[in-house]
């Protein structure tokens, strides 16, 4: 496992989510806990101008029964060129009625660099999870990201998005799963209503939401993904 890893615990308890593990190591970092409703909320950071040379960054942990864990970014993460990708890796388990949030920072790969990123999440039954992903590439840049959902040892969801150094197009993109019972309807209005975006809508069996978002670039596309999951909540 890499050396630059952050394990995060929640626990349920007298009605609100408090975080009973960090553990940080190499150049990842957590603040401490902050309340948001019933939820806590942790913002992850990392040390150094970026990652290059192949860096590999981990994070995950484990949100117990009726606990409600976000977390968030602190600034921008820069992929720097490099021989070798840069990696990120992320690994939660959801248990029983708990209820997660990621909400990263945009991921701005630079021209002559590769990044590639992994999110595994194993959701047991009546849990929840949110994903908010936006990855910015300069030309020459090669994007792979992958969302690997399970509902206990099912495999339930796998969302793939890979750009290629020499694609001209979608500089910038983000995606948006909610894997919780949203109103589609109420969604798909909300997108159509935004003139800087355009936003793809997806569906699944289990019904979980795929939201696909490119426009003119990070601003737009992290302002449409907050109204979206404003809209998604207040349903």
């Amino acid at each position: 496992m890499s050396a630059n890893r952050l394990l995060l615990e929640a626990r349920a308890a007298g009605g609100r989510t408090l975080v009973s593990r960090i553990r940080a190591d190499g150049l990842l970092r957590a603040s401490r806990p902050f309340r948001e409703g019933t939820a806590s909320r942790v913002v992850v950071a990392h040390l150094g101008p970026g990652m290059i040379r192949g860096d590999a960054f981990a994070i995950g942990g484990e949100v117990a029964p009726g606990a409600h864990l976000v977390v968030a970014g602190q600034m921008a993460t820069r992929v720097l060129s490099g021989p070798e990708p840069a990696t990120h890796d992320a690994r939660w388990h959801v248990h029983a009625g708990a209820r997660l949030e990621l909400r990263p920072e945009p991921v701005l790969v630079s021209g002559g660099a590769a990044y590639v990123g992994t999110t595994t999440l194993v959701l047991e039954d009546g849990a929840s999870a949110t994903v908010s992903e936006i990855v910015l590439r300069e030309r020459g840049a090669a994007v792979r990201t992958t969302i690997v959902v399970r509902r206990a040892t099912r495999l339930a969801l796998v969302d793939a998005l890979a750009i290629d150094a020499e694609a001209p197009a979608a500089p910038a993109v983000g995606t948006l799963l909610f894997l919780a019972d949203v109103d589609v309807g109420a969604l798909d209005a909300c997108a159509d209503a935004m003139p800087d975006v355009r936003v793809g809508i997806g569906t699944f069996r289990e019904g979980d939401v795929l939201l696909r978002v490119t426009g003119a670039g990070v601003r737009e596309i992290d302002a449409a993904l907050r109204v979206l999951r404003a809209m998604a909540q207040k349903g």
